[in-house]
């Protein structure tokens, strides 16, 4: 074999010296900032879906009062499944409706089992109470509905029945088609509401149309009843969307508006209550529903507990 020359082995003396480069900046031949863009497209179009998908809340309403028309007599226990849902769900806010004699009664106190159960349901941090006075759609004449109201006011002065007063005022059966007369005569109500010392520092005003109403009543009152009625007319004429609709014209929060549902069909199965319950919940900030056909509001249906459960999911 014949030995190298000199300059050839002086090269490879030459290239031994050299330090040898690594592949630090590519992968394949392929840049390390181009893979770091890549790795972060993967994280976004893949991790961060996956994320957001098990981060989702189950029911996804947003959380609505429970609206109580109380026209339930307080016989012992009569009360009881107010109680035990206010209990249950800490987190739920009632707003209890009093009437004991389609208005406050004759006396300046109601009787001894309303004295008895009202100072209960005022010591629930949970429930509201506020007492009902009718309008007749304003026709009454409104020197008696502001009495009323004084009566109602009066109750939480009385000294020898503590926590009896109520934090608002339900006014019944007012109008829905605008007239001057009317939003006076509303306007005049809701002002000796606000500035009765005796309904609490921010009175809860809320007023019954049982539909929608023109908008300019509104700013009377802090709450309005935009759906009265059976669950048949709710679905049928699609009052989802009257009410969404109604919300954004008139430029209300979904918290000034109520849906009070009855006649909910004992056929149909929880899930569809809760459905509904849930359809409700993203058009109005206050809920009541009963199964009830007749009387609706003198007594707590079976369902009762299911739809407090209902309210209460997140």
């Amino acid at each position: 074999m014949k030995s190298s020359s000199p300059e050839l082995h002086s090269l490879e003396y030459e290239n031994s010296k050299r330090p040898r480069r690594s592949c630090k900046s590519k992968i394949c031949g392929v840049p390390l900032w181009i893979l770091s863009i890549l790795l972060l497209v993967v994280v976004i179009v893949i991790v961060v879906p996956i994320a957001v998908m098990f981060g989702k809340k189950k029911n996804g309403a947003p959380r609505s009062d429970v609206l109580v028309p109380l026209y339930v007599y307080p016989n012992p226990g009569a009360w009881d499944p107010l109680f035990e849902a206010a209990e249950r769900h800490p987190e739920l806010n009632f707003t209890a409706v009093v009437n004991p004699a389609s208005g406050p009664g004759d006396g300046p106190v109601p009787d001894g089992n309303y004295t008895r159960d009202i100072p209960r349901l005022n010591s629930y941090p949970n429930i509201r109470t506020v007492g009902y006075v009718s309008t007749s759609w304003t026709n009454r004449n409104i020197s008696l509905a502001l009495a009323d109201i004084q009566t109602y006011s009066k109750w939480a002065t009385n000294s020898t029945i503590p926590n009896l007063g109520m934090r608002g005022i339900f006014l019944d059966e007012t109008p829905a088609a605008w007239t001057a007369e009317s939003q006076e005569y509303l306007e005049n109500v809701a002002s000796a509401i606000r500035s009765d010392s005796g309904l609490g520092s921010d009175p809860l005003i809320i007023q019954n149309p049982g539909t929608i109403p023109d908008q300019r009543f509104m700013p009377s009152c802090n709450l309005s009843v935009v759906f009265e009625g059976t669950y048949d007319t709710y679905q049928i004429y699609g009052f989802h969307k009257t009410i969404s609709a109604f919300q954004s014209s008139s430029n209300s929060d979904r918290s000034a508006l109520a849906a009070v549902v009855h006649n909910f069909p004992a056929s149909l199965s929880s899930k569809k209550e809760n459905s509904l319950v849930k359809d409700l919940r993203h058009v109005a900030g206050s809920i009541f529903l009963t199964g009830l056909s007749v009387d609706y509001y003198s007594s707590f249906w079976d369902g009762w507990a299911g739809f407090a459960g209902d309210m209460a999911a997140k």
